[in-house]
């Protein structure tokens, strides 16, 4: 979720200058196929990922679920809106990530190489640090420091 966050808000333009780069552990970039890819690795049809997707962003099935309003899934698709992202991204992904496909942050990578590096790790969801605490900090400062000016 933190991603999703950091990602909108670097791409409105009333925060143009105040973001110089990003660094993104284990992040979440297409809701949709992660919700389908839970579904899946939950033993779910794959019915199931398409049906919970049309429940959070259609207006009445939302409100039929007690959600206030839609979720605006697609907003959150940077594999579509890789054009958006303007900023240098330091990607760190765990190859065992078994909520977040490692291979959504591969594509972004691959759209986008002129602004998207990808450091994988043998980890899971959100364990890059906690696998390789010293390999994390070196890579994250090495980044920061090549790409960000003090």
């Amino acid at each position: 979720m933190g991603a999703a966050i950091a990602l909108q808000l670097a791409s409105h333009p009333r925060h143009e200058g105040l973001i110089a780069a990003l660094v993104l552990d284990s992040p979440v970039l297409n809701w949709t196929e992660v919700i389908k890819a839970n579904c899946a690795s939950s033993g779910l049809p794959s019915a199931a990922g398409h049906l919970a997707i049309r429940w959070l962003t259609l207006h009445p099935l939302a409100r039929a679920v007690g959600l206030p309003e839609r979720i605006p899934l697609r907003s959150f698709d940077w594999s579509t809106r890789a054009a958006d992202l303007t900023m240098p991204t330091l990607i760190l992904h765990g190859t065992r990530d078994d909520s977040v496909p490692i291979q959504l942050s591969q594509a972004l990578r691959g759209v986008r190489p002129d602004l998207v590096e990808l450091e994988p790790f043998d980890a899971g969801h959100t364990l890059c640090w906690n696998t390789d605490p010293d390999r994390w900090r070196y890579a994250v400062t090495m980044w920061l420091t090549s790409r960000v000016p003090r």
